[in-house]
């Protein structure tokens, strides 16, 4: 039987974190990753904020040890046809950056493990809870981390969701082989139906993905080319790629009402997921993931308050991030008669 102070389910960006802060502070933690690390993961471009925040965990020297990609800025065509950019040349934190989002979680846990976690891949036994706290197998944990993701593990009444937003995305990896445009900002530009997010990654490569409703998909389908014609940049990087066939990702953007329990606590997107349109999807999980760490070490050294302050961060950033997201959807008057514009207004 191996025991564990805590059991972190996920080895993403939030759960990766969760356990290296938590075994730097001494704890003995278990990560249980659903994955060997070859999925393909979504979400590979940081904010010039990110930066101090890697800093301050110590991961500076392993993040730019796997040569990212620098993101200078912005480029976006929203409520109009004109591109508007957002340089970040004078942000006081510099540029963004584009990543292998693959080699960045395979090493945000073996930063974790180096720290004295223990990590344990493909892994597929549910834990329940016990009188000593969870169990899986010959695993023991006095406490545990759901960091599983946007669906998150069911436990202690996680059914009741707020601000629920069915999205999806229409994902394309492209191959540039050198020929397509050097330019290394990010691009959105609304169309019909939805938007458009496309990038340079680290090797040549890059990224297409259409965002829409899953309730549009469904009751009237999606037509690529369309969507393509009202995103000219979109369209230039993909009319100069070789690009993969088209896969579909889910993308609910919610807050669970319940992120903690007695001997459990949710963390990133477990907690509360956003808009991919808010680009805010790493850094919420690193800042979070360390907020949580302090929370759960204080919890089990006996204050009974360190939850619910860490309930009240995620909470209240989730407010601001909502209405900043009608706001953006709101600006975007083109296609103000279409259902999915309709819907994301309100």
């Amino acid at each position: 039987m191996t025991h564990f102070d805590i059991a972190v389910v996920g080895g993403g960006p939030a759960g990766a974190t969760t356990s290296l802060c938590l075994a730097r502070m001494g704890w003995h933690v278990g990560i249980f990753e659903r994955s060997t690390f070859e999925d393909d993961r979504l979400g590979e471009t940081l904010p010039p904020e990110v930066s101090p925040v890697l800093r301050r965990l110590g991961l500076w020297e392993a993040f730019q040890a796997q040569s990212p990609l620098e993101s200078p800025g912005i480029v976006s065509t929203w409520g109009s046809t004109m591109p508007v950019e957002v340089s970040f040349v004078s942000n006081a934190f510099g540029c963004g950056w584009h990543i292998d989002r693959k080699r960045f979680d395979q090493a945000l846990s073996h930063e974790a493990v180096t720290e004295g976690a223990t990590l344990f891949l493909n892994w597929r036994t549910p834990w329940k809870a016990d009188d000593d706290g969870w169990r899986a197998d010959d695993f023991r944990a006095r406490f545990l981390v759901d960091a599983t993701g946007r669906h998150g593990l069911m436990l202690g009444g996680r059914d009741a969701r707020t601000g629920e937003d069915a999205m999806l995305a229409i994902v394309m990896r492209l191959w540039d082989g050198g020929q397509g445009s050097p330019d290394q900002r990010t691009w959105i530009e609304a169309a019909p139906a939805g938007w458009w997010y496309s990038t340079l990654l680290p090797g040549g490569t890059g990224l297409a993905m259409f965002f829409t409703g899953a309730e549009i998909y469904r009751q009237f389908g999606i037509l690529i080319e369309e969507q393509l014609q009202a995103a000219p940049l979109a369209r230039s990087r993909v009319n100069h790629c070789r690009v993969s066939p088209p896969r579909i990702a889910y993308a609910p953007c919610r807050q669970h009402q319940v992120i903690f329990g007695t001997s459990w606590a949710a963390v990133g997107d477990s907690a509360s997921a956003y808009d991919p349109l808010s680009g805010q999807g790493i850094f919420k999980a690193l800042r979070h993931a360390e907020a949580a760490a302090h929370a759960i070490d204080r919890t089990l050294r006996g204050d009974t308050d360190a939850m619910e302050r860490y309930a009240a961060v995620v909470s209240r950033e989730f407010e601001t991030y909502t209405q900043q997201r009608r706001r953006f959807y709101s600006a975007e008057q083109r296609w103000e008669h279409h259902p999915f514009w309709l819907k994301r207004r309100g």
